[in-house]
């Protein structure tokens, strides 16, 4: 026969054991949102532990590197056997086809960028091959909803420039909102309006420090320039590990 003692003893009773699991079970459905300083940190560390993350990122700056020198052998030889009105338009139109691909490139490396950072908070490694096909099938909202949005704000900054500063921290998130949550168009772009109303303060302080990264990296003596290009995967970890914060926060508001 047992003793008191021994009934009482929380080892041998199995409640608690079940009370542990049950608490255990509704934390993993709801995930704690993390501070702006984890947010930093965990942006740092995502990155530090998958240096491939850099990878979309040089192709566009290669392709700059690249195509200038092709660009300016162009325009080299147009000089020398085209005729003088040939070859301003030559430049003109080069450049601006030069400039579009630029864009693509970059956004195209934006998209792959988030892919990662979300496999990898999701508790996967980083694959560079499934994040291109990811943003390949992604590619046609990505592109169209960046270029409403850019059209969009560069009308703002045309109307005394602070509607211009507005729309760009509004729509901040626009990748985002294609490449995790599928969204295209004024969807997407709805989408990104409704998440930094809904998370105005930390939005704000991660825009901020982005920009900051952004101006101040260049500066530093001989490798600034360097320093400031291989940051944009840092820079896209930031605004990606918030809004799958904000996202997990939704999440488990409509569970509860």
């Amino acid at each position: 026969m047992n003793s008191d003692s021994d009934q009482l003893d929380p080892q041998s009773d199995p409640k608690p054991n079940a009370l542990a699991s049950i608490v255990e079970a509704a934390s993993a459905k709801s995930p704690r949102k993390r501070a702006l300083g984890e947010i930093f940190s965990r942006a740092f560390e995502i990155y530090r532990d998958n240096p491939i993350m850099i990878v979309p990122s040089l192709i566009p700056i290669a392709a700059i590197i690249v195509g200038l020198l092709i660009f300016a052998g162009y325009i080299g030889l147009i000089a020398v056997f085209g005729e003088e009105g040939f070859v301003a338009f030559s430049a003109v139109a080069g450049l601006f086809l030069f400039v579009i691909i630029m864009i693509v490139l970059f956004l195209l490396a934006e998209g792959m960028t988030i892919e990662m950072i979300r496999e990898v908070s999701s508790g996967k490694k980083a694959d560079l091959s499934y994040a291109w096909q990811a943003t390949m099938a992604k590619t046609e909202p990505l592109l169209l909803t960046s270029l409403l949005a850019g059209i969009i704000i560069a009308l703002g900054y045309v109307f005394f420039i602070i509607p211009g500063v507005i729309l760009s921290f509004a729509f901040y998130f626009v990748a985002q909102t294609v490449m995790i949550d599928g969204q295209s168009g004024t969807q997407a772009l709805k989408a990104s309006y409704r998440f930094v109303e809904a998370n105005l303060s930390d939005a704000l302080i991660i825009v901020l420090a982005s920009l900051a990264i952004g101006a101040v990296l260049p500066g530093i003596p001989f490798i600034g320039t360097l320093i400031s290009l291989i940051s944009f995967p840092y820079i896209y970890g930031l605004a990606t590990l918030l809004y799958l914060d904000g996202e997990n926060g939704e999440k488990a508001k409509e569970d509860s």
